[in-house]
């Protein structure tokens, strides 16, 4: 399994709007296959947003690094002027209750 972060530096008001854009996306991005579970996060105090994906492997990674979806949030992030970073681990651990 492979973990993937996006982070944002975001100001209040883009905060609403990426909560909103993602509300549309983070449901459509569960569908890709591979995906095993999806997180997100906005901390008011640092300004910075984050999304954390779960992959059943880093070829489902990569596939999805290579859709129409990941251009959506890419043009998205540059409408409004994000400066955004996006890695990638594979999972030394993963538990589920």
């Amino acid at each position: 399994m492979v973990i993937s972060l996006t982070k944002s530096q975001v100001t209040g008001e883009q905060a609403q709007r990426v909560e909103e854009f993602l509300q549309g996306l983070l449901p459509r991005m569960q569908r890709q296959p591979g995906v095993v579970a999806i997180y997100h996060y906005h901390d008011a105090g640092r300004g910075e947003s984050t999304t954390a994906v779960i992959w059943e492997s880093d070829e489902a990674r990569q596939a999805y690094r290579q859709s129409e979806l990941i251009k959506e949030a890419i043009a998205f992030e540059q409408k409004l002027g994000l400066a955004s970073t996006r890695e990638a681990y594979p999972l030394a651990y993963a538990s589920t209750r």
